[in-house]
């Protein structure tokens, strides 16, 4: 049985304010903010994989290599995290552009880890 999760949506966020109040010891920083949410939006697709393998059907951004890729390293730390035997074939669809200070990775997150 394929179980498969179409274009769930990964939506974009405009920070009102952010500040930077300290540093963890995982060398991310502690951060103070108030966002919202903007009609713009990334769509990511899942389908689970019996073999184990976690694969991206393609790059998200030119040049990034599956490894750097947060998509697909969420979905490994949930793997780990769960035991799980299954895999993923994932596949993300931009429409946030890289770089505009709009929070497209941070608003991924939960959209990866939903049920």
């Amino acid at each position: 049985m394929s179980v498969r999760l179409y274009d769930v949506p990964a939506p974009a966020k405009l920070n009102l304010f952010l500040h930077v109040v300290g540093r963890r010891a995982d060398g991310y920083h502690l951060l103070q903010t108030v966002f919202r949410f903007i009609d713009l939006q990334d769509s990511l697709s899942f389908e689970r994989r019996s073999d184990g393998k976690i694969v991206r059907e393609h790059e998200s951004l030119a040049g990034l290599a599956p490894a750097d890729d947060l998509i697909v390293k969420a979905a490994a730390l949930l793997q780990r995290a769960t035991g799980t035997s299954y895999g993923a074939q994932l596949e993300c669809i931009k429409r946030i552009p890289a770089g505009g200070g709009l929070g497209a990775a941070p608003a991924m997150r939960p959209a990866r880890l939903s049920p």
